[in-house]
């Protein structure tokens, strides 16, 4: 029996004894499992780089909704009478001769015409027609800006105080339209809203302020705009004031002349020749027969319906402070481009003025930009520039005139450190100076 139960007993467990061996490896099917996850790795990164690759250079800009915008550039659009070198050269050229008849009683008949010719007040009216059509092209680049702030009376009764102005739209970068306006209506406002020509209002920001001048712009996202108001507005056309004004030309004042909201004004330009000295830059006034406000605001145009100036009653003496004048938009031009485009101008804080010839003759005054005035804590009264002296020279460039001052300084850049060659008087003589400037925003 116990043979037995051994017998059993060896017979149930013999499975504990038996040796297990591992199963033999499959080199071939390892290497090439390898590979494969190896060739999907590289895959992978490669797909990774080239989609990375064409985001970054835009390629997929299609499916981003952030887009770089387009940089603001302005155009004066009448071009200048001037005659160009090449122009003056003389090519002997043989003229057929050309033979013209005589009509001696030419004369006769057309002093008869014009003497049996009588107008009346419809031709009168015509040409008011005429010239209320070209302002109305024109107002179509007109809106009205109105600033909105919060104020309490004595009583501490709540109320809004709605101050407006005219505002002209100037560009967009396909992102944001840009609105040219007064910025002395816009501190402390709590909203800014823009009035299109069909009555549409649309909050504004404000983007830049130049407080030299005095201008604003202000943007509003396209968006924001119905396609009415997109097809109804139009953007400034803008003249070359100073080649194309002169004295007795016609102009048509637009936005609020009289200072009682839209109105229209009709006349012809008085002066073009006053000179304004401000601080950096020179401007030129326009003055008009124009009747007006003393607050009056918006712009000037010409016969063809182009901005020839801003309207700025400030500068007017006295006397005419009734009449309109404006500031020439070319010298404004570059300014409101850099507003636009965020780009910060630099500034030495003088005001200059020409040499004219009988300074130079009887006084012995070098030529340049003399200084007429300087700007308290300026960059320039850091670095030493005094009243009274004259440039010279900036880095090196000669300067002879206050448009070589401004175009060496429109070089520059906030923080530059410049050379200014000046010449300082002392008793009857004129003092050769370098002196050292570091520019300020």
């Amino acid at each position: 029996m116990n043979e037995q139960h051994n017998s059993y007993e060896n017979n149930d467990y013999t499975f504990l004894r038996e040796k297990i061996t591992e199963r033999p490896i499959n080199k071939r099917k390892v290497i090439k499992q390898s590979l494969l996850t190896i060739t999907l790795a590289v895959t992978f990164a490669l797909v990774a780089c080239f989609v990375f690759f064409f985001f970054e250079k835009g390629t997929l800009n299609g499916f981003s909704k952030e887009q770089e915008s387009k940089k603001v550039e302005l155009t004066l659009l009448e071009t200048t009478d001037e005659i160009l070198p090449e122009d003056m050269i003389k090519e002997d050229v043989v003229e057929p001769e050309v033979v013209i008849p005589e009509f001696p009683d030419s004369n006769e008949i057309i002093e008869g015409v014009i003497a049996s010719y009588e107008p009346d007040v419809d031709d009168y009216q015509g040409i008011y027609n005429k010239m209320k059509k070209i302002g109305a092209e024109a107002s179509k680049s007109l809106v009205t800006v109105t600033a909105i702030q919060d104020k309490t009376t004595w009583l501490n009764s709540a109320y809004e105080n709605k101050t407006k102005t005219t505002g002209l739209i100037m560009e967009d970068n396909e992102t944001d339209l840009f609105i040219l306006t007064d910025a002395n209506i816009l501190s402390n406002s709590n909203e800014i809203v823009v009035t299109f020509q069909n009555s549409q209002e649309c909050t504004a920001t404000v983007k830049a302020i130049d407080t030299y001048t005095g201008l604003a712009i202000l943007t509003i996202p396209l968006t924001q705009l119905n396609d009415t108001t997109k097809s109804a507005l139009s953007y400034a056309a803008l003249a070359n004031s100073q080649l194309s004004c002169k004295p007795g030309d016609i102009v048509i004042a637009l936005g609020d002349p009289l200072g009682y909201g839209s109105s229209i004004g009709y006349g012809i330009l008085t002066s073009t020749t006053t000179e304004i000295n401000g601080i950096d830059h020179n401007y030129t006034l326009l003055t008009t027969d124009i009747y007006g406000s003393a607050n009056a605001n918006g712009i000037l145009i010409n016969k063809n319906g182009k901005v020839v100036g801003l309207i700025n009653q400030s500068f007017n003496k006295p006397e005419h402070k009734t009449l309109i004048s404006a500031v020439g938009i070319t010298e404004l031009t570059k300014l409101i481009e850099n507003l636009c485009n965020d780009v910060k101008r630099p500034h030495m804080g003088v005001s200059v003025t020409n040499v004219s010839s009988l300074a130079m003759r009887y006084y012995n005054v070098p030529m340049g930009a003399y200084i007429i005035d300087i700007e308290m804590d300026s960059a320039a009264m850091k670095g030493g520039i005094h009243k009274g002296d004259v440039i010279t020279a900036m880095n090196g460039a000669v300067v002879t005139s206050v448009l070589d001052y401004e175009l060496d300084l429109g070089e520059c850049a906030p923080g530059d450190e410049i050379t200014v060659t000046i010449m300082r008087p002392n008793d009857d003589t004129y003092i050769d100076m370098d002196l050292k400037v570091t520019l300020s925003e």
